[in-house]
């Protein structure tokens, strides 16, 4: 007799993601990699899938390459060897500011989002028809695909013709929605094509505000399910251990000729607007102004890490740093090292994370408080689900300078209150590995599978 359904993990994974890490197995170099929270969200998935599935082959499909393709096969630091393929998304013909030659964010969201629907949008026509050459590239119908672009781009490629009825019947689509920024047309989109797509497609959000957002957009609530990311805390806390017994931030603190007289106050984030930046620029000013900053200084990592739609915002910050007469209390840092990024933990009596928009989820906080280190955040977005406030960390509301300044006194001048955040943050953060994540993860990915027959 044939037995109930099984679910089965595939035997080949296609993962279509933002960028990813590693090294060109031809050339034996390493690929230069656009460092984000999704890029590091993508490996702490693999870390998980060599555990579990370490048999399982993998294709990687990364955005921003010239041209469209084969790029290579990729050793990644999990160790699978990946086939490597690339989508072309700068679009300039279309998306580029003629001043800055970065694109322009006002162009950008027309295209992506206003004209969603029009059927000769040139962007969605040669996404779809990228994606569907490296989806049918890779020969196998498992994907993984990181946020709404790659998602649309494939329903997309269904409702244009590009993938035929029994191709698009084949694949098993796990859709992992990472951010809800200015996404409502493109959360429409996908509502209104689900009911009508011949793909299997689950959806994965990794906040109860991304899933909310999904479903107010008409996505039915039955098919997201809320997953919070992972990552890998033993290895994070290994990295940890090892900077703090080599001073590696003594290193970079001397490099930058950073002052070691007083507390320091860690960014960890990419240099983006909407990180919030200004938004600690201005508090720390309030706090210079009244005479409570002290010898406190702050130091912003993520040199090198912009985006094409504000290529100046790194100068914008400098100036505003000199305008505000802040030149030694507020340090860009210069680009480091892994080992240097992870050694600002170390170093950091107090990390802040004043994002103007909802953080999907917020790997530097979580790495933050695994180091014991406070944390300070706006309250919205994935990291109003996960802090206590008081307990886990503080929440202020986003782009109020004067309400972040009066949390970074309160952390400052109160050591009790320091310990406590330090001390709850870390029992927080300890409960946000890997396995739990990949388990919802390989649970939604899995193919039902008819169990072997029984013999009787």
């Amino acid at each position: 007799m044939i037995g109930a359904l099984m679910a089965v993990f595939p035997s080949a994974l296609h993962v279509l993601t933002y960028d990813v890490r590693g090294v060109m197995t031809a050339t034996g170099k390493v690929k230069p990699t656009r460092q984000t929270g999704l890029v590091q969200h993508t490996h702490q998935f693999l870390a998980a899938m060599v555990e579990h599935h370490p048999h399982t082959e993998v294709t990687i499909t990364r955005t921003g390459t010239e041209r469209p393709g084969f790029m290579g096969t990729l050793l990644t630091p999990e160790g699978q060897r990946a086939e490597l393929r690339g989508v072309a998304t700068a679009f300039p013909q279309y998306l580029a500011d003629p001043v800055t030659g970065g694109k322009d964010p006002a162009r950008v969201h027309r295209y992506y989002e206003d004209l969603i629907d029009q059927d000769t949008n040139p962007i969605w026509e040669s996404l779809a028809r990228q994606y569907t050459e490296q989806v049918l590239a890779a020969r196998t119908p498992d994907l993984l695909v990181q946020n709404i672009n790659p998602l649309v781009a494939l329903l997309k490629a269904e409702e244009f013709g590009h993938l035929r009825p029994e191709q698009a019947e084949r694949l098993q689509i796990t859709g992992v929605i990472h951010d809800c920024a200015q996404m409502r047309a493109r959360f429409g989109y996908l509502a209104s094509r689900l009911d009508h797509t011949r793909a299997r497609v689950r959806l994965i959000a990794v906040s109860e505000t991304i899933r909310q957002a999904l479903i107010d957009a008409g996505v039915d609530p039955h098919a997201v399910v809320r997953v919070f990311n992972g990552m890998d805390t033993g290895h994070f806390l290994d990295q940890l251990a090892t900077v703090r017994r080599e001073r590696v931030f003594e290193q970079v603190r001397v490099r930058s000729r950073v002052s070691d007289q007083g507390p320091v106050v860690l960014l960890s984030a990419r240099r983006v607007p909407w990180k919030g930046h200004i938004d600690l620029i201005d508090a720390v000013h309030y706090l210079h102004t009244n005479g409570d900053l002290g010898e406190t200084v702050v130091v912003i990592n993520g040199a090198g890490l912009l985006d094409t739609r504000t290529p100046l915002y790194e100068q914008e910050l400098r100036e505003r740093i000199q305008r505000k007469g802040l030149q030694e209390h507020v340090f860009l840092l210069d680009a480091l090292t892994p080992a240097e990024v992870v050694s600002c933990y170390a170093g950091a009596y107090v990390a802040v994370h004043p994002s103007r928009e909802p953080e999907p989820f917020g790997y530097t906080n979580i790495e933050a408080m695994l180091a014991g280190v406070p944390v300070i955040t706006t309250a919205h977005g994935g990291p109003a689900e996960y802090i206590d406030h008081a307990h886990s960390g503080l929440l202020v509301p986003p782009c109020d300078p004067p309400a972040l300044a009066t949390a970074l006194h309160q952390v400052l001048s109160d050591p009790a209150l320091r310990d406590r955040l330090s001390a709850g943050g870390r029992a927080t953060a300890l409960t946000f590995g890997l396995k739990p994540m990949f388990a919802a993860y390989a649970q939604t990915i899995a193919r039902p599978t008819p169990a072997k027959a029984s013999q009787r």
